[in-house]
């Protein structure tokens, strides 16, 4: 198979798995070990090998021994995350309500049960929102549960449970992005209590976050199939459109990334058929892996009417203000010491090993031809992110 019929052959078996049925599993009648291994690899690298792993047995596809061992695992290994994060997320809400301290579930922990199966849909961490002045109060009851804390950044508090479960403890949902920000902003305005008597999003403020962190990592080099999978799932079984949120999508300049991407979930997901151009955002999507790729965060970075290859690099290597501003918070009272944050930057980047990363982001830029950068240029223009 070629790479384009093994993002399909995927695409295809996500199809079957979302909506609960067998899939026909044609495609695997001449299924060579060649193919099959680039399937196991596609898969994994989007995290969803274990849905591969259920197709696989549930229509008797033959695959080598190796190879059904390894997904096995994964199966295996995605029951056994799921488990360890049920089991953090009831402790931290029981810890927070212990403390009557407000919070908010974002995300996977909110859309997971709406899978025809919670372990189909995995996670590597779990998303919770508090107000930032309870931030102290919170992360001290935690410890008390063993929690580890191991760093704060510009809207969470990173910790760790005794069993290594990552929680990243909100205290805004910001995404660096102005215009998103100033509706993120918003989002103790768009509450309300469930009938367990704890606090929710209200459905138009929990559809446009799921489409502003998809923009986000779109826009920063991909946000893997699972957030398509996600929005499809909103839309089908939470029965939440992106259309209930229209006044927020469009006030934050992503109603038409919500309208394209939204037609892109329904074309893998409900019609089970793409066109070319849906092909081109998905090879962009499963390039990127589930967090995005440097290749197409370069490509999208570098295609963008306010940047150039040049002007990219530069602000690389030197950061502007802003950005430096959020590692290093002693330039908000001494702005005058940028340069020695640069310096300090770059000498941090060697002894933490991230010099290659710059280099091959730097080799990347070099070698990103304009033919790409128009490609991703015409597809940013279509899907409103310019």
């Amino acid at each position: 198979m070629k790479e384009r019929e093994i993002r399909h052959a995927l695409t295809e078996i996500l199809y079957s798995a979302v909506n609960g049925i067998d899939g026909e599993a044609a495609f695997c009648e001449g299924l060579t070990s060649e193919d099959a291994e680039a399937l196991y690899a596609l898969a994994k690298n989007q995290d969803v090998a274990h849905i591969l792993f259920r197709f696989i047995h549930n229509n008797n596809v033959a695959v080598e021994s190796g190879l059904l061992e390894k997904l096995q695992r994964e199966e295996l290994l995605s029951i056994y995350r799921y488990s360890r994060m049920k089991y953090a997320l009831e402790e931290i809400c029981d810890a927070l309500d212990k403390a009557n301290i407000e919070h908010l579930l974002l995300k996977g922990a909110v859309i997971r049960p709406y899978y025809p199966y919670e372990t189909m849909r995995t996670s590597c961490d779990i998303d919770v929102l508090i107000h930032e002045n309870d931030v102290k109060a919170a992360v001290c009851e935690l410890e008390g549960k063993g929690y580890r804390c191991e760093s704060r950044n510009y809207h969470d508090v990173s910790l760790y449970s005794p069993e290594n479960v990552h929680l990243e403890l909100h205290f805004n949902i910001r995404e660096n992005m102005r215009e998103l920000d100033s509706v993120l902003d918003e989002v103790w305005s768009y509450t309300e209590v469930t009938d367990e008597g704890r606090l929710a999003l209200k459905k138009e403020f929990f559809v446009f976050h799921m489409y502003a962190h998809m923009a986000y990592h779109f826009t920063a080099g991909g946000c893997g199939i699972r957030a398509l999978m996600d929005i499809w799932i909103m839309e089908n079984r939470m029965k939440a459109a992106y259309g209930c949120a229209k006044e927020l999508l469009e006030r934050a300049g992503i109603y038409r990334f919500a309208e394209k991407m939204s037609a892109l979930a329904n074309k893998c997901f409900t019609d089970n058929e793409t066109d070319d151009f849906s092909e081109q955002v998905l090879e962009y999507i499963y390039r990127g892996g589930i967090y995005g790729s440097l290749e197409n965060k370069v490509a999208v970075a570098t295609s963008s009417k306010k940047s150039s290859p040049l002007r990219y690099a530069l602000g690389r290597i030197f950061p502007p203000y802003k950005l430096m501003a959020v590692s290093y918070p002693i330039l908000k009272k001494a702005p005058y010491l940028l340069p020695l944050c640069w310096i300090a930057r770059c000498i941090r980047a060697l002894f933490e090993g991230k010099s290659g990363q710059f280099s091959s982001e730097l080799t990347y830029v070099s070698e990103t031809t304009d033919e790409k950068r128009k490609e991703i240029k015409e597809m940013r223009s279509y899907l409103g992110l310019e």
